[in-house]
C-alpha cells in the first residue's frame, strides 16, 4: 500500500515537469516570424546644406560610399533591435534596388515602385525569404545653426507587402552637433531605428 501511494505521488509531482518540457519543445515550431527584406536605395542620402565631399572628409568614409554605409548603419540597427519581436529583418543588396525611386522633396518623401514589376519584387522577396519589403527612401541631414547647431537624420521609410501594396510609410529622427564617424552613427541612432523596426512590427500585426 504504501508503495502504491509513492509511486503515485511521485507520477503527479513529475507530470507537469513532463507537460512543461513538451511543450517548450514544441514551441519553437509553433512560432513562425514575419520577414522583412530591408532595402536602402541608391544616392538616398541628401542634405540642406552638406554635400558628398564634406560629408567624407568629416566622417572619414568615402564619397563614393556615403549612401551603402548610412544604410548599412540603420539596416544593422533595425535587425538588431527587432532580434526578439514578431519580425525578422534582413538586410540585403539587391538589383531592384536600382529601379525603385522617390516621390517627394527633402523628409517629405515616399518610395516608388512603379519602375519594377509585381514579378520582380516577388522574386527580390522570396530570394531572401521574406514577405515584406521595407525601403529605406531618404536618410536626410537637415542642419540648422539656430537656437543651436544640430543636425537632423531623418531616415524616410516605406514598407509594402508582395503585391506592391503600401502598408505602412513614416519617419524617424536622431540628431548630432557635427557630422559623425560610422560608429558614432551607428550609436546615435539605435533608439531611431528601434523606433522603426516596432513601427514595422506593429503595423504588420495589425
Amino acid at each position: 500500500m504504501k508503495n502504491a501511494r509513492l509511486i503515485t505521488a511521485l507520477f503527479v509531482v513529475a507530470l507537469p515537469a513532463l507537460c512543461w518540457g513538451k511543450k517548450n519543445k514544441e514551441a519553437p515550431d509553433s512560432h513562425h516570424a514575419t520577414q522583412v527584406l530591408i532595402i536602402g536605395l541608391n544616392d538616398n542620402v541628401k542634405s540642406n546644406y552638406y554635400y558628398d565631399e564634406m560629408i567624407a572628409e568629416a566622417t572619414g568614409m568615402k564619397a563614393d560610399s556615403i549612401d551603402q554605409q548610412y544604410n548599412s548603419i540603420i539596416s544593422q540597427n533595425i535587425v538588431a533591435a527587432a532580434a526578439n519581436s514578431s519580425c525578422k529583418f534582413i538586410a540585403a543588396d539587391d538589383p531592384i534596388a536600382e529601379k525603385i525611386g522617390v516621390n517627394g522633396e527633402a523628409e517629405n518623401c515616399k518610395a516608388d515602385l512603379s519602375g519594377i514589376s509585381t514579378e520582380e519584387l516577388k522574386q527580390a522577396l522570396d530570394k531572401a525569404q521574406a514577405e515584406y519589403l521595407l525601403v529605406l527612401n531618404r536618410h536626410y541631414l537637415k542642419w540648422q545653426d539656430q537656437p543651436m547647431r544640430t543636425i537632423f537624420h531623418i531616415v524616410c521609410y516605406t514598407l509594402y507587402d508582395k503585391d506592391k501594396k503600401q502598408v505602412y510609410s513614416g519617419s524617424q529622427y536622431f540628431t548630432s552637433m557635427d557630422l559623425e564617424s560610422p560608429k558614432r552613427l551607428m550609436q546615435l541612432s539605435r533608439k531611431s531605428s528601434a523606433k522603426i523596426a516596432s513601427a514595422i512590427a506593429g503595423s504588420i500585426e495589425l
